[in-house]
């Protein structure tokens, strides 16, 4: 009976999630700008503590490694530097998703207001040449 519930509560708060998602307000070209700084930053310094993280791990580990006749100091020094092995080595590849979706610069670029001709036929009178758009270009070559 609590995992039904478990999952309705879950199956509820995705249905909303996305809901609130799609009616999110567009985005400016440096709106998607700051986005991809904000998270290229991030990544990097989960990358760099992640790596100093495991690097500690490892020595404190290698410092401290022995297999028979361990004393409590040396097993817990051990333990100690595996967890901030594990811990640097998942918080580095954390930084991976970071990375890959701090390519808001290609959205920003493709997302732009100018002034669009309109075809019309040459004998139509007065009305403009052109009009102020919103354009949203999709690149088919990838460079």
């Amino acid at each position: 009976m609590k995992t039904r519930v478990i999952w309705a509560f879950l199956l509820t708060a995705f249905l909303i999630g996305i809901t609130l998602s799609a009616s999110a307000q567009e985005m400016s070209k440096q709106d998607y700008l700051d986005k991809s700084r904000r998270q290229k930053t991030t990544g990097l310094i989960l990358m760099g503590g992640g790596s100093v993280l495991a690097i500690a791990g490892g020595v404190l580990f290698s410092e401290n490694f022995c297999t028979v006749g361990c004393t409590p100091e040396l097993e817990q020094g051990m333990n100690t530097g595996t967890v901030l092995m594990v811990v640097g080595g998942l918080t580095a590849l954390g930084s991976i998703p970071l990375f890959i979706s701090s390519n808001n610069s290609k959205k920003a670029a493709q997302i732009s207001i100018r002034n669009e001709p309109i075809n019309i036929p040459k004998y139509a009178g007065n009305i403009p040449k052109s009009v102020p758009s919103i354009t949203y270009t999709i690149p088919l070559n990838r460079n």
